[in-house]
Formats: structure tokens, sequence, C-alpha cells
């Protein structure tokens, strides 16, 4: 691989974790600021006399529950980062790919609402546990949501799903939809990231399959095996 091909993997391979750290720091950001509103608040409330309390309850309610909210949303973002960290300390284990998914999701939340495009995920109730790359396939998927977040326009929407595929391993589905009538056709073979996409196909034994259903929906469904057996790569579109 050309050196300038690498230097592009490697940036690529750092991004997610930019666009992790940068969620994060901003979700602690939005939560601390109603908290620290709310504290003068109730001060302000503690601080009058208890007839003036009474008739304040509905707000004082008001408070609690929007202190509840964001200490709930900054939680379920520091069990998620620690959950990728811990997983940065060794390159293969065995893992619940539903909790990538997750995770995938919750870190590019705030990406998708700048753009006005809303983001779930759809997690089956049973999943085999796969032995793999869980940070690479983080990166992988949030490489095709990304891509799926620059094809997809303003109040459209994207959806992650898992599925077992019995004795092989699992399917996780990116679909867009309200995809722009403007992109280019999947098969192109100028996409920035098809390159990324293969090289961590290739380490992980994966497949990709990327479909057009309509006018304006996208789907991309990769292909994990419960153990890595081989290097090949299979790109369709």
């Amino acid at each position: 691989m050309e050196l300038a091909k690498k230097d592009m993997l490697r940036q690529r391979q750092l991004a997610p974790i930019g666009n992790v750290l940068s969620d994060f720091s901003h979700s602690i950001q939005s939560c601390l600021a109603p908290v620290r509103e709310s504290a003068g608040w109730l001060r302000e409330l503690l601080g009058q006399e208890c007839p003036g309390l009474e008739d304040d309850r509905e707000k004082f309610a008001d408070i609690l529950l929007t202190i509840e909210k964001q200490i709930n949303i900054l939680v379920q973002k520091s069990e998620h980062l620690n959950r990728f960290a811990q997983r940065m300390f060794t390159a293969f284990s065995i893992f619940e790919p539903g909790e990538i998914v997750e995770e995938a999701v919750s870190f590019t939340s705030r990406f998708a609402y700048l753009r006005n495009v809303s983001i779930s995920s759809e997690i089956a109730e049973t999943l085999p546990a796969l032995y793999s790359d869980p940070v690479r396939i983080n990166f992988l998927i949030s490489i095709l949501i990304n891509d799926m977040l620059e094809k997809t326009e303003s109040g459209g929407k994207i959806v992650l799903r898992t599925k077992p595929i019995e004795e092989e391993g699992v399917l996780i589905e990116v679909e867009g939809y309200g995809v722009s009538e403007d992109v280019a056709p999947v098969s192109d073979e100028g996409n920035q990231y098809r390159l990324l996409c293969q090289q961590v196909l290739a380490d992980l034994g994966g497949r990709l399959e990327i479909t057009a259903i309509g006018h304006d929906r996208r789907l991309a469904s990769l292909f994990l095996p419960i153990e890595i057996q081989s290097k090949t790569t299979i790109i369709k579109t």
C-alpha cells in the first residue's frame, strides 16, 4: 500500500476516536450547564419562606426532572465510553456485537442531530458473541454511519439493526431513509470509504453489501463471522 494511502487509512481510523472524545466532552458540557443552573434555582427556592416554597412545588419538580434526565444521559455516555476504552487494550476479544452497535449510535448521535437526522438502533434479543477486533468493528460501523449521514437529507433517519446468522455470525444493517436523489450510485468507484472498508473487512473476514432501495433509501449490510477464519474480502454493489 502506498504511503499516502496508509496515511489516509490511519487518519480515518483515528477520526472515530476524535468523534468519540468530542461527543463525550460536548455531552458533559451540555449536561453540566442545566445542573449548574438548577443548583441556582434550588438555592433560590430554599431561601424562600415555606408558604412561597409550596407555590413553587411544580417548578421544583420540573427542575429535579431535568437534573435526573441529564444525569442519566451522562451516565449512559460514560458507560459506553468506558466499554470502548477497555476494548482498546486488546486487539482481539470475545464481545457482544449489540454493544458495539449501541456505542456507535451513541457516539454519532450528536453529529446526526447537527444534520437534523434521527438515528436509532434495533438490537435482536439474542445474538452470538463474536471473537474479533471490536475497536475496528466500531470503526467500520462508524464509517458506514458517517457515509450514510452524508447521503441523508435533513429530516431523514438512519436505523441500525442486528440480526443473528445461525452458526455463522451476525448481520449489521445501516439503513438510511430520505437519501438525497443527487447521491452518486452505490457502485461509484470514487467512494471515499470503499478503500477503508476493504482494508478492515480483509482483516476481519467480513462481507459488505451496499444496495439502493427505491430512490431515497440506501442499505449497507455488514456480515461479521463468529470467529475470524480467513481474510477474504467481498464487496458487492
